[in-house]
């Protein structure tokens, strides 16, 4: 009978070790959780008016945007018809120089063009507002952005076909 009544209570010991390093478990994920979702109701999200940004500033932020943008699809444009004339050999020099002045003049002026509405920008928008816009890549951050499309899927370590 002594025997029956130590094995009950050792089952009985197991099962509440178990149980209560459940509760244990259940409690440290319930504090994570409720830490996590405080955490997230400080981070409060900023607008253009938090930043101390006005319409006339988004007027132009917006047509700064668009003006990189055009200046990007135009150059990818531009470098095609380049690669076109790198490949065929009977482009004659004179049509590739003019080629080549025409493109680098663009370049020259949308590049001009972007720094003078930039220069504007900062003198009049707020600091915070300059932090980050810099930070986003909207203003000059000397970061190169990347809105074209990655190569994959090409082979890269083929020699040239001669």
């Amino acid at each position: 009978m002594q025997d029956g009544k130590g094995v009950r209570k050792q089952h009985s010991l197991i099962w509440l070790k178990r149980t209560i390093g459940i509760l244990i478990c259940v409690a440290l994920c319930g504090v994570i959780g409720w830490a996590q979702k405080s955490e997230n109701k400080n981070e409060q999200a900023r607008t253009w008016a938090d930043l101390g940004v006005t319409a006339a500033h988004q007027t132009q932020l917006e047509a700064l945007w668009e003006l990189k943008r055009q200046k990007e699809i135009q150059a990818v444009k531009d470098l095609k018809t380049l690669n076109r004339f790198a490949k065929d050999s009977l482009v004659e020099d004179a049509k590739i120089q003019e080629t080549l002045d025409e493109f680098r003049a663009k370049r020259k002026e949308a590049q001009e063009k972007i720094e003078k509405i930039e220069e504007e920008l900062l003198q009049t928008l707020p600091t915070q507002a300059q932090l980050h816009l810099t930070l986003f890549g909207i203003l000059d951050n000397g970061v190169p952005r990347r809105i074209t499309k990655s190569q994959t899927g090409k082979k890269t370590d083929e020699t040239p076909q001669q």
